[in-house]
């Protein structure tokens, strides 16, 4: 059986023609993402397949880091949160705990009353006239809405169904994300984090999965489609759509496994470097090792479940900026001046035009060098400032143009331009120098344009105390240091699992940087070695590793491992990838004082209550099954997967139980 594996990137999408039985590669191809038009992207990269054998798939598998960066950069649909049950006014330094779960603005939650007694009471409606009334203006603008209600398990998440109902009859149009049925979560903070990421992400997700049915359909693949999860299993493209937040880790999941299938190895670190992030995972005795907690990521803290990985920015992307006469690599994601070359050739003449409006001193407290760049046009799109809509019409007409140029063209100075929000929104992008420029001017990314970025180095170096012949080397530098410094750091963390918030310690970051100087000079120990050293091997995918995982592997120690289908890894991990289901039931001990009454279980919005722990668990068992068989089918899987159940007495180890947990998983291949 021959499947196809597509990775679309920040940067590159992938694809791979993979034979799942003999598990080889047959052949491979990789086209820059687009995203103002994602199908562009996806139908250049399948060209470049076997064309013979590209009708022959039977099976289509997806991977995409596009969440993952839209969490780092913090971009993605607007949405708001209606929180049911909780008081705001209740609560201490409300703005700080709020943004320790990735809720920074108080103005995307919205309050109404409706909240039980105690965890297991019935709680109190809402007032639904209310609802309806002030829907139109809470949601005015957002495409996506969430919900979460404090205490769901004590109605089944009655009211937030009831809410979504009510949503969806005033506003048929908003896609609505439920916490109930997403997360098994008691912390309503944590799952309305989640659930409010889910909602911001849902539109990103559809667009990605309708430009990937559009190509299919027009290259006449009528075939079933699955896409990667947090956790490297698999799951339907219906069920994508409505919980796209199960996507986060999507692409460093689908790296983690085709790394892993690449090599074999049974104890290793798996590095992917793209154009936005690197993303770390590791494997040890032959399986990926899980994240002990949901998945944090950026400024999100969420209840997903997922593979261990640490994902931090730095790519071939990466802006390359100046700030005190020193080059730094910004988190910043940009367009690379000899890529946007390509699609411009105007681009060089623009920046000449810089030079001369700063021939006596190109000296900036600015990157005067970087450029806007117009992503999606809003010219019948609501919700933007006319300010806003001048600037992206200028850009629509012009195309790309330097910072100076656009605050000039908008009667204003680059100190006043008002592109915060559209940045964020992915309407515009910047483009300026990086990594993948500083690849291209050396010949380690040959075939592209090196006219502007060189340009723009003379500009940098006019910024920093360094010539423009030495600038491509400190960039490489760089980024080895910041490679190296995280390996090492995520060694420590592995090294000393109780103390990984004190490796997160200024004292124990600057010891970690005086290790890189002391492995890149050389010298000898004298006093003390304060050399970190990895002992297993670091199994280097993504397009730029080849460039720098070597040295940093050498700095620690250990050995790069790159195949010649590294660069691919993440669509191999995709198709290489089973359908593996997780449900958890609960039996909730309930007590008299400190005289055990019996137990209940909640079955969606039905509760049932049992006197013996006995027939409690029986039950708990049979709806695990039943609820495991349901959903790994909704992922793909046939009528009968394999299941296992496990089940765990909570608190009995302390002389009192809380609850019976019973846990189902199910495995098997994509069926659909």
């Amino acid at each position: 059986m021959i499947g196809i594996g597509i990775d679309t990137g920040g940067t590159y999408t992938d694809a791979v023609l993979y034979d799942i039985e003999t598990k080889a590669v047959l052949s491979s191809g990789k086209s820059r993402t687009t995203k103002e038009q994602l199908e562009i992207g996806i139908d250049r990269a399948l060209g470049k397949l076997d064309q013979e054998l590209l009708p022959r798939a039977e099976l289509l598998a997806l991977s995409t880091t596009l969440a993952t960066n839209a969490c780092l950069e913090d971009k993605g649909s607007r949405a708001r949160l209606l929180m049911i049950g909780m008081n705001p006014e209740k609560m201490l330094n409300l703005n700080k705990v709020y943004a320790s779960y990735g809720l920074r603005d108080l103005e995307q939650l919205i309050f109404l009353d409706g909240k039980p007694e105690h965890i297991y009471s019935q709680p109190e409606e809402p007032d639904w006239n209310l609802l309806r009334e002030q829907a139109p203006f809470w949601f005015e603008n957002c495409p996506a809405a969430g919900i979460c209600q404090i205490y769901p398990n004590a109605d089944g998440g009655k009211l937030e169904s009831r809410s979504k109902e009510i949503l969806k009859e005033v506003l048929p149009d908003l896609s609505v994300t439920t916490a109930y049925k997403l997360f098994d979560e008691v912390d309503p903070l944590k799952r309305g984090a989640g659930t409010l990421l889910n909602a911001r992400l849902v539109p990103l997700v559809r667009e990605f999965m309708t430009a990937v049915k559009r190509v299919m359909e027009q290259r006449n693949l009528r075939i079933p489609v699955a896409i990667v999860r947090s956790d490297g299993s698999l799951m339907t493209e219906r069920m994508a759509k409505v919980y796209p937040v199960e996507t986060l880790l999507c692409g460093p999941a689908a790296s983690a496994l085709g790394g892993s299938a690449i090599f074999g190895c049974q104890d290793a670190v798996i590095v992917d470097m793209g154009g936005t992030t690197t993303d770390v995972a590791l494997v040890r005795n032959g399986r990926l090792v899980p994240a002990k907690k949901g998945v944090s990521i950026g400024r999100w803290r969420t209840t997903v479940q997922g593979i261990y990985v640490d994902t931090f920015l730095l790519g071939g992307d990466s802006a390359v900026r100046h700030e005190k006469n020193r080059l730094f690599l910004d988190g910043e994601r940009v367009i690379p001046l000899c890529v946007l070359q390509e699609q411009y050739p105007s681009i060089p003449e623009k920046l000449e035009r810089v030079f001369m409006r700063h021939e006596t001193t190109l000296r900036h407290t600015r990157m005067i060098h970087e450029f806007f760049v117009l992503q999606k046009s809003i010219r019948d799109s609501a919700g933007y400032t006319g300010e806003e809509q001048k600037l992206c019409s200028i850009l629509e007409e012009q195309g790309p143009l330097p910072v100076e140029s656009l605050a000039e063209e908008a009667g204003t100075d680059l100190y006043s331009l008002k592109t915060d929000r559209l940045l964020e929104e992915g309407i515009l992008i910047k483009s300026g120098l990086t990594p993948t420029d500083m690849m291209a001017v050396k010949g380690d990314f040959p075939g592209h344009p090196t006219e502007a970025a060189r340009l723009a180095m003379k500009i940098l170096a006019s910024n920093t105390d360094m010539s423009v012949e030495e600038i491509p080397d400190a960039v490489y530098d760089l980024v080895v240091r910041k490679m190296y410094c995280n390996l090492a750091r995520i060694l420590l963390d592995q090294k000393y699992p109780s103390r990984d918030r004190k490796n997160q310690d200024e004292g124990i970051q600057k010891m970690i940087e005086w290790s890189y100087e002391h492995a890149v000079s050389h010298r000898s120990a004298e006093w003390a070695d304060l050399s970190i050293r990895c002992e297993l091997p670091i199994v280097g995918v993504g397009a730029p590793i080849h460039v720098f995982l070597p040295k940093a592997a050498e700095l620690l120690g250990t050995k790069a491992l790159i195949h010649e289908h590294s660069s691919v890894a993440n669509a191999l991990g995709a198709i290489a990838g089973q359908i593996v289901t997780t449900v958890q039931v609960r039996a909730k001990a309930e007590y008299d004082g400190g005289v055990l009454q019996g137990f209940t279980v909640f079955d969606e919005t039905e509760r049932y209550t049992f006197e013996e722990s006995a027939e409690a668990e029986q039950f708990a068992r049979e709806l695990a099954q039943r609820q495991v068989l349901e959903k790994s089918r909704q992922q793909g899987a046939s009528e009968h997967p394999q299941v296992e159940l496990h089940v765990k007495y909570v608190g009995e180890e302390m002389g009192i139980l809380f609850e019976i947990l019973v846990e189902a998983v199910a495995t098997d291949a994509f069926r659909l």
